[in-house]
């Protein structure tokens, strides 16, 4: 589609002679009124019509895509505007209480520009990297608001490629939605539409239709992100846990536009418990 916009571009001069000469064609023409005038006349102005009709379909499909970009972009920034993008910081002042909100994840708005479902372990890129502020070990959400994709694992200057949610190596930290007991949500390679929510305990209320978020117990994803609903499940004979299978609520395949989260105080955590478990 860019290199037809841009032959219009190249050749703008060839077509505007092309549109002047049907123009005084047009004007010949008209003194000359008889049936086979008319005739000439009537092509003409299809085939200018034509030409019109094409040229603004191919300037609203460059202005939809600009108009995405700048939706994405300012959807990025109302996201890190959320509570849940914050965290308080209590100074305690002669017992005055000073509450200040200071900024726990960043955002970043991507579109995707490769993608694999059908294999044991697939992959996403996107169109931004570390010169955007991309890290390694970012969460990537759908940009519909609904769903986790990945996990970012390397970047480049101006790309990064994620591991996707549809990966044998998947592990999400997830929670039913109205208690506090957590899982580890994987896939077993088998279909795109489906993940497995393991090691939530069996003595756990539960029911179809559930919904599934995120825990916020990893560094990767904020808690409480949509993932998908309990399809079913069933308690196997001698094991303490349930195995659950939920539907997600994002469809992999047509992903397009997407968030990459980032926690800002990712290496500070990870630092103090390492140095908890070294002790």
């Amino acid at each position: 589609m860019q290199r037809i916009f841009l032959f219009f571009i190249k050749y703008n001069g060839v077509f505007a002679f092309f549109i002047l000469e049907v123009i005084a064609l047009s004007i010949y023409f008209t003194r000359n009124n008889n049936a086979n005038t008319q005739a000439f006349l009537s092509s003409a102005n299809g085939m200018v019509g034509g030409v019109y009709e094409s040229t603004s379909r191919v300037a609203r499909y460059w202005n939809l895509s600009a108009v995405n970009d700048s939706l994405a972009r300012e959807n990025a920034e109302l996201k890190m505007r959320l509570p849940s993008s914050k965290f308080s910081s209590l100074i305690q002042t002669n017992t005055k209480e000073d509450t200040t909100l200071q900024q726990y994840y960043q955002y970043y708005d991507a579109k995707v520009v490769n993608n694999t479902i059908h294999r044991p372990r697939n992959y996403l890129t996107i169109n931004k990297g570390a010169a955007q502020g991309l890290n390694a070990n970012s969460g990537v959400l759908n940009g519909n608001g609904m769903g986790i994709v990945g996990v970012v694992q390397k970047v480049s200057n101006n790309y990064a490629v994620a591991m996707s949610i549809l990966n044998l190596d998947t592990r999400i930290s997830a929670k039913v939605l109205g208690n506090n007991n957590f899982g580890v949500m994987v896939w077993d390679g088998l279909d795109s539409r489906y993940m497995n929510l393991e090691s939530v305990p069996k003595h756990t209320t539960i029911n179809k239709g559930d919904t599934v978020i995120t825990s916020g117990y990893s560094t990767i994803f904020p808690e409480g992100i949509l993932i998908g609903t309990i399809d079913s499940f069933y308690r196997p004979p001698g094991v303490n846990f349930y195995s659950i299978k939920v539907a997600l609520f994002n469809d992999l395949n047509n992903t397009e536009y997407v968030y990459v989260v980032s926690n800002l105080l990712k290496e500070e955590r990870l630092k103090l418990e390492e140095e908890v478990i070294n002790d």
